[in-house]
């Protein structure tokens, strides 16, 4: 901040204190000037009306009798009064008659008078004439109510104007005296503070330079005086301190020139010890990682060893349980044979009224209820079994849901409601009608028993394609599959009970009551009979779902109808580049793509697909989105439009369409088509794609 600068802040902060102090009072005297000029002149009209009020009626006589002398006598004694400076008299015409008053030239201001602009009362008003002020009063004579003539009288008002100047004129003395005051103030504040604060910065500014030791001259005791004698001795110190330090750097250089010496023999040792140092951490970090390697692939190993150990004893547990039911039941068949058949042949001799039809009856159907048990045991044993009937999970579920026995366990249980979902184009599988029904009734039955209080079953069919193996209560491998669920809202399974809920005979129902046992066996031995996984997820008391995955075939059962006509679908002999990192995926593709008249060529990696590429053409891309390990097929077709804009592109996966699936299409891919496809679904999107045009 410069010196002058704060001069003129201060002088600015003094002229502003004392503009508004100045300000102030001219606030509080004006009003009350105001209030006395009014009441002044108020005054005035009420004496000038009250003269006139007393005179009025021998004036307007004497007008009336034409007395002229007498009305100049009436005029000088209204003249008496201090400070009236002229009075004037007009006929009815607005002529003046008679005047009294110093100077000719107010007379001829007021020789005459307007009587258009006269009004019918008395006015009083204010008027300045050559440096004259007068309150000038004018009012009607009237006589009987006859109007005689007119009354001028001005009122002297100098005396009051010279008071109000004199007010002003105060305030411009106390302004002057203020203008005074504040030059004084500055004055004295320029000696006492600026030139005082200039010194000690100039002070500090050598002191900033480096010239230690600077001394300020300041006599006063003020706070300005010890500011300056505290600076003095910081300096004074300063420049000690600096001397002494200069003695001490100088001694130190000596010392740090033989410590250089010393530093660099020491720096040269350092060096090679640091590279041995990293020699030998590089090679203790790679015996650690091959280490750490070797610790994770043993601790992997043996988790997939007692998982398999693990796998492999429910497998022999579940093989012995089933030889030893298949055993049991070989020998029971025998002894049913009897009790099932010779009831039919005693029958024929009795009548239905007989007193022995009834429990020969009984022993019948009690034989045919352990033959249905005495069957699901020899399920268990996996004997007969041939699962090579074509076959449409849909049509097994809708048989079973018309069956009796469905219409029984609704009965049985008419508190429980069931919601079927079916998917339309369900793929075929390969299997025993008879254990599938078995396998739906069991599961259904199942999942009834699991809400005694009432609730709902949920039987639903889909398509899926698993790319990447699923641990659940087993291991999913990848393929095509069609997937059965049944669904309840029960008390769920426990998971203690999850690894003995496939034994024969272990069940948590009343034994000859709700069931025998076997039921969930029976589950187990017609999953492995048709080379499918079985999968669990369950809470307890919030519900249980069943997963059956069945291998699909692409034969069609002799019940379906013929496959549609194709020859929409058919192609002309183009090319189609199949990328997909599963062999079986590629081989149906081709058999497809080969029946629709298409030239199919195959790759097993995005990598390969780019590398093709680069000298070769193709109509269109059948890409597989996940592809391990690798580039996958958003990251191949970016690569493959860089040498092919507008490669024509069909998105095959077996997940749900995700961002990277419309990430891709956004790209230029065209439809995305999910996995399990039929030849109908890919024909018709191949056709569609390498018809669609391009965007102008």
């Amino acid at each position: 901040m410069k010196l002058s600068s704060l001069r003129i802040k201060i002088s600015a902060a003094i002229m502003v204190t004392v503009f508004f102090i100045s300000l102030s009072i001219a606030a509080l005297l004006y009003p009350f000037e105001k209030e006395r000029r009014h009441t002044h002149l108020k005054n005035i009209h009420v004496l000038l009306t009250a003269v006139f009020n007393q005179k009025e009626d021998q004036i307007a006589n004497e007008i009336y009798a034409d007395q002229k002398e007498a009305l100049v006598i009436s005029l000088k004694e209204l003249k008496k009064i201090e400070k009236i400076s002229h009075i004037l008299l007009y006929n009815t015409k607005g002529q003046v008659m008679t005047s009294t008053g110093p100077g000719a030239d107010i007379l001829k201001l007021f020789a005459t008078i307007d009587l258009n602009a006269i009004e019918s009362a008395a006015e009083f008003s204010r008027l300045k004439y050559m440096e004259n002020h007068y309150a000038n009063f004018f009012s009607p004579i009237e006589v009987i109510g006859v109007h005689v003539g007119y009354i001028r009288i001005l009122y002297s008002l100098n005396a009051f104007e010279k008071e109000s100047q004199m007010v002003v004129f105060f305030f411009g003395i106390l302004f002057f005296v203020l203008l005074v005051i504040i030059i004084c103030l500055n004055m004295f504040l320029s000696h006492c503070v600026i030139l005082p604060t200039s010194r000690l910065r100039d002070a500090m500014g050598q002191l900033q330079t480096g010239e230690l030791g600077t001394q300020v001259s300041i006599s006063s005791r003020d706070e300005i005086g010890q500011m300056a004698s505290a600076f003095n001795e910081m300096s004074q110190m300063l420049y000690e301190q600096k001397e002494k330090l200069t003695r001490a750097i100088t001694a130190k250089d000596t010392y740090a020139l033989k410590l250089k010496k010393s530093n660099a023999a020491l720096e040269l040792l350092n060096k090679n010890l640091e590279t041995r140092v990293r020699e030998r951490t590089a090679e203790l970090s790679k015996s650690n990682r091959h280490l750490q390697e070797e610790i994770d692939e043993r601790q992997r190993a043996y988790r997939e060893k007692r998982e398999l150990e693990k796998r492999l004893d429910r497998s022999k547990k579940m093989e012995t349980l089933g030889l030893l039911a298949g055993g049991v039941a070989h020998d029971l068949n025998n002894v049913l044979s009897g009790i099932v058949s010779y009831p039919d042949l005693l029958l024929l001799d009795l009548s239905p009224d007989d007193p022995g039809y009834g429990p020969i009856m009984t022993i019948k159907n009690s034989g045919q209820k352990a033959a249905a048990i005495v069957q699901d045991l020899l399920t268990l044993t996996r004997r007969g079994v041939i699962c090579n009937e074509v076959v449409n999970v849909n049509a097994i579920i809708s048989e079973y849901f018309t069956s009796p026995e469905h219409q029984r366990l609704i009965l049985f249980h008419s508190n429980i409601t069931v919601e079927v979902l079916l998917q339309e184009d369900l793929f075929n599988i390969q299997g025993s009608p008879l254990h599938l029904k078995k396998t739906v009734m069991n599961l259904v039955s199942n999942a009834a028993e699991a809400q005694p209080d009432g609730g709902s079953i949920q039987v639903s069919t889909y398509n899926r394609y698993v790319d990447k193996p699923i641990q659940g209560y087993q291991l999913i491998k990848e393929g095509d599959y069609v997937i059965l669920e049944v669904k309840d809202h029960g008390m769920g399974i426990s998971e203690h009970d999850r690894e003995k809920i496939f034994e024969p005979f272990y069940t948590k129902k009343i034994m000859g009551r709700s069931g025998t046992g076997l039921g969930m066996a029976v589950v187990w031995g017609t999953i492995q009979d048709h080379r499918g996984y079985i999968n669990i997820k369950s809470e307890l008391n919030r519900g249980t779902t069943f997963e059956l995955f069945f291998p699909i075939t692409r034969k069609h059962s002799a019940k379906q109808e013929d496959i549609p006509s194709l020859a929409s679908h058919m192609g002309n002999r183009e090319r189609i580049l199949i990328i997909d990192d599963v062999k079986e995926q590629v081989e149906i593709a081709t058999m497809i793509l080969k029946k629709l008249n298409y030239t199919p060529v195959s790759v097993s990696s995005g990598e390969k697909a780019v590398k093709y590429l680069e000298s070769h053409c193709v109509d269109l891309l059948i890409l597989d989105m996940i592809m391990a390990p690798g580039m996958d097929g958003l990251e191949t077709y970016k690569k493959i439009i860089e040498t092919h804009p507008g490669q024509k592109a069909l998105i095959v996966s077996g997940y749900a369409e995700n961002h990277r699936v419309k990430t891709l299409q956004q790209l230029g891919a065209g439809p995305y088509i999910k996995k399990p496809y039929t030849i109908e679904k890919l024909g018709r999107a191949i056709k569609d794609e390498l018809l669609r045009r391009e965007p102008i």
